[in-house]
């Protein structure tokens, strides 16, 4: 969807689940970003993007979801067979999901979408005109309802699909081996499960559970990132994804969020990760820019930039203003949050809480920060808060200590 004093790799699936900024909420530009450069060409040729789609697709990566949503609407009415506006209306959901990974409600319609333009793709013969189109939507389809099913903590399930979503992947890159486009599914594959640990493969085989090749599913990635046509923009995406999980390409994650936020200035889920990549780098001058931008959106009323996107942002301006030294304007920010005791996302007030003690410190308030640590602890134990606030109350323990002392 990852908040305070980040730790990087995200290791578990529970991390990566209730964090706000992680691979769910990357989830559905993957769904999306490779029709952004234009339209899939089998080795025959021929386009199957037209300006419809094109328009709709733009206008979902822009932030406005809901307008997009409604129109596909219009399109599977009109053509309850076009397999394509299935992997878009997936794609719409995916960014109603990525607003708040904490929100479930939208998981299901999401993977039956999926599950339809599987089927329909499926059902298109060989000797279709259609069927490389098909193919390719096909294997997409599984490849990213298995990943969205393994992010959501369904193992399991998620790894037994993975059979057929590989076997397409490869029937596809088989069948046009001069097409970067149609490495595309594979490539997914491969770096999502790949680099499993040996205890992992062992059971894999066991299964016969197929398994993925992490560093070529990478290498593929950056080849149709560098030279692909229509996949371009969406291999950038989903190597993103693995760069913001992997702590030596900060940098790599740093100068990919750039380039999708230049192209979609107004994707809050996008803005959100530019500012996890200047966190990360311990750049608050930058990050603390990014998170007034998204601050001043909300107010603006943008369209994707809503309620959880003003606290996810607030309390990570705070954060920034600690590091910078501007106690005073952090002061009053966490005293807003506290305030206000937002519920949706969850995790906020908690760490609210932590930062509150810690601005205590700074001003040598022990007292007063052991009673916000208290309160912190209340929260779950969400992107690693318990161990902070243990730190912080070893701090404090001391501080009480000299107290007593003096």
């Amino acid at each position: 969807m990852p908040i305070i004093k980040r730790p990087v790799p995200r290791k578990t699936v529970e991390k990566m689940i209730h964090h706000p900024i992680t691979a769910v909420r990357l989830f559905p530009a993957f769904l999306i970003c490779f029709f952004l450069q234009g339209q899939f060409k089998p080795a025959e040729g021929g386009d199957y993007l037209d300006s419809t789609i094109r328009e709709l697709l733009w206008l979902n990566f822009s932030g406005r979801g809901t307008e997009c949503f409604e129109r596909v609407g219009e399109l599977l009415s009109n053509d309850p067979a076009n397999y394509p506006a299935y992997l878009l209306r997936a794609n719409c959901y995916g960014w109603f999901i990525a607003h708040n990974p904490e929100n479930h409600r939208y998981d299901n319609p999401l993977v039956e979408s999926l599950e339809a333009c599987e089927q329909l793709a499926g059902a298109v013969k060989d000797d279709s005109p259609d069927q490389g189109r098909a193919l390719y939507f096909k294997a997409l389809s599984m490849v990213l309802n298995a990943r969205f099913k393994a992010l959501r903590g369904y193992n399991f399930t998620a790894r037994w699909a993975t059979r057929g979503a590989k076997a397409a992947g490869e029937e596809l890159a088989g069948r046009y081996p001069e097409d970067i486009d149609a490495r595309l599914p594979l490539a997914i594959f491969d770096a999502t499960w790949g680099g499993s640990p040996l205890w992992q493969r062992m059971a894999q085989f066991t299964l016969l559970l197929p398994r993925g090749q992490r560093e070529e599913g990478i290498r593929t990635l950056r080849q149709i990132a560098e030279n692909g046509k229509d996949s371009k923009l969406w291999a950038k995406v989903v190597l993103l994804d693995n760069y913001l999980n992997d702590p030596h390409a900060r940098q790599q994650a740093l100068e990919t969020a750039e380039d999708l936020h230049n192209l979609f200035p107004d994707n809050s889920v996008i803005q959100l990760e530019l500012g996890e990549c200047y966190r990360g780098l311990q750049r608050w001058v930058l990050a603390e820019a990014v998170y007034s931008s998204i601050n001043a959106k909300v107010a603006s009323r943008v369209p994707s930039y809503d309620d959880v996107n003003h606290e996810v942002s607030r309390l990570r301006l705070v954060e920034c203003q600690v590091n910078l030294g501007k106690i005073d304007e952090a002061f009053d920010g966490v005293r807003q949050i506290l305030i206000s005791n937002p519920i949706n996302p969850e995790w906020v007030v908690p760490w609210a809480h932590l930062f509150t003690a810690k601005i205590y410190i700074s001003r040598n308030q022990a007292r007063r920060a052991e009673r916000e640590l208290r309160y912190a602890l209340d929260g779950r134990d969400i992107d690693n808060l318990h161990n902070e606030v243990g730190k912080a109350q070893d701090t404090v323990k001391k501080m009480l200590e000299k107290e007593k002392e003096e």
